[in-house]
C-alpha cells in the first residue's frame, strides 16, 4: 500500500512530493522494526538489528516506485531519440536529479528525527558505520593541516568513486539497485545528524553543516543510480540498436556529471581554503542551474492556474 501513496504524475509536477513520501515509509519502517527488537551475538557483542531492518523496510516499498519512475523516464527518453532529440540532455534529465535528491533529502531528516527520539542502541549498525567513518576522516583533518592535502583528497575521491560506481552497477543490474545504497547512506547521515542535535529544531542546523560537500557527493550517487536504472530498463525493453545507443550516451553523459560531482565534493572536503571556495562555486552554479530548469515547467504551471 505504501508504494501506492505517491504517483507519476504528482511527481511530475511537484518533485519535492517525493521527500514526503520518502519521510512517511522510512518513519513506517523505522516503527516496525523497533517493534521487531530483534538482537544478535558476535564475537561475544549484542549487536541490534533494529537498524537494518528500518533500512529493508524502507527499501521495500522504495523499490516498487523507482523502478517504475526510471521505466517511464526511459520511455520518455525512447520516444524524445525516435522524434531524434527535440529536447536538450538537461530538459530530460533535471526533474530525475531534484526526484532523487528530495528522496534522499527525505530519508536523511526522517531517519535525523528518529535517531533524536529513540534510544541509543536502535541504530547501532549505522553508528558503527559512523565511527569508522569518523576514524578514516582523521586522515583528512591532517590533510587539512597540511599534512597531506593530496592524499586526503585521493582516499576521500576513491572511496566516493566506489560507492558511485557500486551504485551504478547495482542499478543495471537490478533495476533500481541504487535504491539500497540510497537508502543506507541516508540512514547514516540522518543518524549521525540526529546525534549531534541538541535538540529536535537544531536538526536543520546541523544539517546546514554537511550540506558544501554533502550534497555533491549525494547527487552523484543518485545520478549514477538514474543512469544505471536507464540501461537496465533499455536492456529490458529490447530496444532497436538506434534507440539503445541513444540511451546508453545519455547514461553515459549523466555519469560524467556525477563523476564531476563527485571530484568536487572531495575537493570541497579536503582542499585547502581557496580550492574549497572555487569548488563549491562552480558545484552549486551547476547545481542551481539545474533546479532552475527543472522548477521552470512548474512555475508556468502555477502562474496559469
Amino acid at each position: 500500500m505504501l508504494e501506492s501513496l505517491i504517483k507519476y504524475s504528482e511527481i511530475e509536477k511537484s518533485p519535492w512530493l517525493m521527500a514526503l513520501w520518502a519521510l512517511l515509509i522510512s518513519s513506517v519502517g523505522v516503527l516496525f522494526s523497533v517493534q521487531l527488537s530483534y538482537n544478535i551475538k558476535v564475537s561475544g557483542t549484542t549487536l541490534n538489528l533494529a537498524g537494518i531492518f528500518s533500512v529493508l523496510f524502507t527499501i521495500i516499498p522504495s523499490v516498487y516506485f523507482i523502478t517504475l519512475y526510471i521505466k517511464k523516464q526511459e520511455r520518455l527518453d525512447e520516444k524524445d531519440i525516435e522524434h531524434h532529440y527535440s529536447k536538450g540532455f538537461w530538459a530530460r534529465h533535471d526533474k530525475d536529479m531534484l526526484v532523487f535528491l528530495s528522496f534522499f533529502l527525505g530519508l536523511t531528516f526522517s531517519y535525523a528525527f528518529w535517531a533524536f527520539i529513540l534510544p541509543p542502541d536502535t541504530f547501532q549498525l549505522q553508528t558503527m558505520k559512523i565511527q569508522e567513518i569518523r576514524t578514516v576522516a582523521g586522515s583528512v583533518v591532517e590533510g587539512y593541516a597540511g599534512v597531506d592535502q593530496f592524499t586526503s583528497f585521493i582516499r576521500v575521491f576513491t572511496n566516493n568513486l566506489q560507492v558511485m560506481g557500486f551504485s551504478f552497477v547495482f542499478s543495471v543490474l537490478f533495476g533500481a539497485g541504487a535504491v539500497f545504497i540510497i537508502v543506507w547512506n541516508a540512514s547514516i547521515l540522518g543518524v549521525y545528524i540526529g546525534r549531534l542535535s541538541e535538540s529536535l529544531f537544531h536538526i536543520p542546523g546541523v544539517s546546514l553543516s554537511f550540506l558544501p560537500h554533502g550534497i555533491p557527493e549525494i547527487a552523484g550517487y543518485l545520478i549514477a543510480g538514474l543512469a544505471g536504472g536507464l540501461i537496465s530498463a533499455a536492456i529490458i525493453r529490447g530496444h532497436k540498436k538506434e534507440i539503445l545507443i541513444g540511451i546508453v550516451m545519455d547514461a553515459g553523459k549523466l555519469m560524467a556529471v556525477a563523476l564531476l560531482f563527485i571530484f568536487l565534493g572531495a575537493l570541497i572536503e579536503t582542499m585547502d581554503i581557496v580550492t574549497r571556495i572555487v569548488s563549491i562555486v562552480v558545484f552549486y552554479t551547476i547545481f542551481i542551474y539545474i533546479l532552475t530548469i527543472a522548477l521552470t515547467p512548474l512555475r508556468r504551471r502555477i502562474s496559469s492556474s
